[in-house]
């Protein structure tokens, strides 16, 4: 007798995942039923399926959130061959299926449903260090979303007690100047504690600082005939203080985390040559947090055949819209992808033009065609993407004379 395949989707949630089997024919081999997410609650699956009969089992899940990772590597561990899923492919597939009621039951089974339909691609497993990458820089951005809420915070603050100060120190967080906010957070901090020479001994403490003690007068005159009421001066400035503090310790953690990023990015003993850190550092314009995001979310690029459905994988790609004689004349780009990684791209699109006179001569080519100049930065973008790509897979550094070479296919064509 010819055995039967069984079709297994997992949908996927912090504690307990709900779980869909279905045959070959599409039918429901049994009712859903929940799991805890623990070794008991797979095994409690495992044995499920292999009750209902002997059969082949597919096992699908969304590579949503990190709920994924702990119950793909236990299924590994068993032997079964578990299929991650593309969240954004599984909710297409549920909308072309007309769902309307969202469920864990209905997820679960949409997910056995694009299993058995076959029109589905499995999402590569990423290597240990580029899942290492991955949360690193998740990290490093939380980090730094952090320290700009604290400066738009301090900012804030200061307009009210010491208006004048960013009037005269032209860069208030850096390091001289943290230093002097911290021991002297207000004006009235400032007229009540500070001295010219107490300033000035602030300033020889740094290496490179050009204050000198004309700088360190203006200040303490600042604060005599300051704008600022004086009122609740020990509270605002002790938040004020508080939050410097946090911005230094935050600043220290961002760098502490980019070395650790260095030493996977540029091993001592690199295999296959340079480094992927040596290949990418040769494109001007592009920083280690560009090349950490990169690596994290792309993982090894051998695993696209090629530059377009890397472009794909990353969600830049034009939406079409036609409908009988309407064409979208200026289609958006898909967002389907790891949107950390457009960003990154995006923000290197934009250093590009400064630091890299082949691709700022790109992006200036299309402004001067007619492109409107953010599409364009998309389009530098994009090429980055397949300039990386292209370079990591030959193992080469940049070489400035292809970079105006047309290798993208009209389809992937940001319009």
């Amino acid at each position: 007798m010819e055995e039967l395949k069984a079709y297994v989707g997992i949908d996927l949630a912090k504690d307990t995942s709900r779980v869909a089997i279905i045959d070959e024919n599409g039918q429901n081999i049994s009712s859903c039923f929940s799991i805890p997410n623990s070794r008991s609650g797979i095994e409690k699956m495992l044995s499920k399926v292999n009750h209902l009969a002997s059969r082949q089992v597919a096992i699908g899940m969304e590579a949503s959130s990190n709920y994924w990772e702990n119950v793909y590597s236990l299924l590994k561990e068993k032997g079964y061959f578990p299929i991650l899923l593309n969240p954004y492919q599984v909710r297409k597939y549920s909308q072309a299926l007309g769902d309307k009621v969202k469920t864990d039951s209905v997820d679960a089974s949409c997910i056995a449903r694009l299993l058995r339909s076959g029109d589905h691609e499995s999402l590569s497993l990423t290597s240990e260090d580029a899942i290492t990458l991955r949360e690193l820089v998740r990290t490093k951005y939380s980090f730094e979303s952090r320290i700009k809420d604290l400066k738009r915070s301090v900012l804030s603050m200061l307009a009210l007690v010491f208006p004048e100060y960013t009037k005269i120190i032209s860069n208030p967080f850096s390091k001289v100047s943290m230093e002097l906010l911290t021991r002297y957070p207000t004006a009235a901090h400032m007229t009540k504690e500070a001295s010219v020479s107490k300033l000035v001994k602030i300033f020889r403490k740094y290496q490179g600082c050009c204050f000198s003690k004309d700088k360190a007068k203006e200040l303490v005159d600042a604060s005599r005939e300051s704008f600022y009421s004086g009122r609740a001066s020990s509270a605002r400035g002790m938040a004020l203080s508080m939050q410097i503090d946090e911005i230094g310790s935050l600043g220290r953690k961002v760098a502490a985390i980019e070395n650790e990023i260095k030493s996977i990015l540029a091993p001592d003993d690199p295999k296959d040559g340079g480094s992927n850190y040596d290949i990418l550092n040769s494109i001007k314009g592009v920083g280690i947090g560009t090349m950490a995001t990169f690596l994290a979310f792309v993982g090894d690029v051998s695993r696209f055949s090629n530059s377009d459905k890397l472009i794909s994988y990353i969600g830049f790609y034009p939406k079409i819209f036609e409908s009988g004689k309407y064409k979208k004349k200026n289609p958006t780009i898909q967002k389907g992808g790891p949107k950390e990684l457009r960003y990154m791209l995006y923000l290197a699109g934009v250093a590009s033009l400064k630091h890299n006179r082949e691709l700022r001569k790109y992006y200036l080519d299309r402004v001067s065609a007619g492109m409107p100049p953010k599409k364009a930065l998309i389009k530098v973008a994009v090429k980055l993407a397949r300039m990386m790509y292209s370079m990591l897979k030959s193992r080469s550094s940049y070489c400035p004379e292809r970079v105006l070479l047309q290798t993208r296919s009209a389809a992937f064509a940001v319009a």
